[in-house]
């Protein structure tokens, strides 16, 4: 089961903004993790930006070129995928001049339902979802991927989507693309340039997700561009594709506990507890 490690317990301090500077690790881009009254998202690729002071620590006043550049700066995006998810963004959110991380927590605006590691809202018109991983579903991931080798491709990930989705209500086209998106640019950035062949690792993925951090020791390897994302992004749409078209799929890692885990929906369940945005 998931356990947070110790490097992600909440330091009793007040966040120093000038230049992204942690004042305990005296290190501009040094992990700090949220601390009480930051303003967070759903989405762990920003949260971790703010925890490492590639975007404002208290995850606020954020405008389109700080998207930009903290996208291009710790991810190491190209300027026109970061410029793209940055337009993309502001533009379903509505908030053309400055935002905060729990902004994007709106429902149905670029955060959706059939999250792998959120659980769905409560209700289909509540305005906020959770920005809190469910740690139940996170496992099952884990689970899912340990089953697949120790590592998750782009195959995993259309497996695994296929099945939440299943289980969670419908989503649209764009919200669906939007999905099998962030999964590419996950595993992309963070696997490396080879990451459409061999995935990432699952214990990778797991510490990321889990405490919005980047891997110790991590560089980018290579310019994630939106060529590869666009490829890395069909691979799943294919994939799940053709599992659609097959009949009496397993349900997920054959196991009927874990198919009852994932179709957790209410965010009020203790291990996805609401954040009010701030």
């Amino acid at each position: 089961m998931s356990s947070p490690s110790s490097s992600s317990s909440t330091i009793p301090h007040e966040h120093s903004h000038h230049a992204g500077v942690c004042p305990v690790a005296g290190k501009t881009h040094a992990y700090c993790p949220r601390q009480p009254g930051d303003s967070r998202s759903p989405c762990p690729a920003l949260n971790t930006l703010a925890n490492h002071g590639y975007l404002p620590r208290n995850g606020r006043d954020i405008g389109f070129f700080d998207l930009v550049r903290s996208l291009k700066e710790g991810y190491h995006l190209s300027t026109f995928l970061a410029c793209f998810l940055s337009i993309g963004g502001i533009g379903f959110l509505l908030q053309f001049r400055r935002l905060s991380l729990s902004d994007l927590a709106r429902h149905n605006c670029i955060e959706h339902d059939a999250s792998i590691v959120h659980p769905d809202v409560k209700n289909a018109d509540d305005e906020y979802a959770s920005t809190r991983v469910c740690e139940p579903l996170l496992d099952a991931l884990v689970a899912e991927g340990r089953a697949m080798g120790g590592r998750i491709t782009m195959e995993g990930v259309a497996s695994i989507r296929f099945r939440r989705e299943k289980i969670c209500r419908p989503l649209d086209g764009v919200h669906s693309e939007i999905a099998r998106g962030e999964m590419a640019i996950a595993i992309g950035v963070l696997g490396g340039k080879n990451a459409d062949k061999e995935g990432l690792s699952v214990n990778v993925l797991h510490d990321w997700l889990q405490d919005e951090r980047l891997p110790e020791g991590w560089k980018p390897d290579h310019t994630q561009g939106m060529m590869k994302t666009i490829h890395m992004t069909t691979q799943v749409r294919k994939r799940m594709a053709e599992l659609k078209a097959q009949k009496d799929q397993p349900s997920l890692l054959q196991s009927e506990q874990t198919s009852t885990t994932l179709s957790l929906q209410s965010a009020d369940e203790p291990s996805a507890k609401k954040d009010i945005p701030q």
